[in-house]
């Protein structure tokens, strides 16, 4: 198994060592606020 196959636990799930790689290399993300980063719950107050 070559190391961009490798999967790594994360609390989303299994994510590949390739996407990681990816990733790392984005320099600016703008998301908005409606919920985008959370875990998909919806919280009633």
């Amino acid at each position: 198994m070559n190391n961009a196959d490798a999967q790594l636990a994360t609390c989303y799930g299994p994510v590949s060592q390739a996407f990681v790689d990816r990733a790392a290399k984005i320099r600016l993300l703008i998301l908005d606020v409606d919920g985008v980063l959370s875990d998909g719950l919806i919280y009633m107050g």
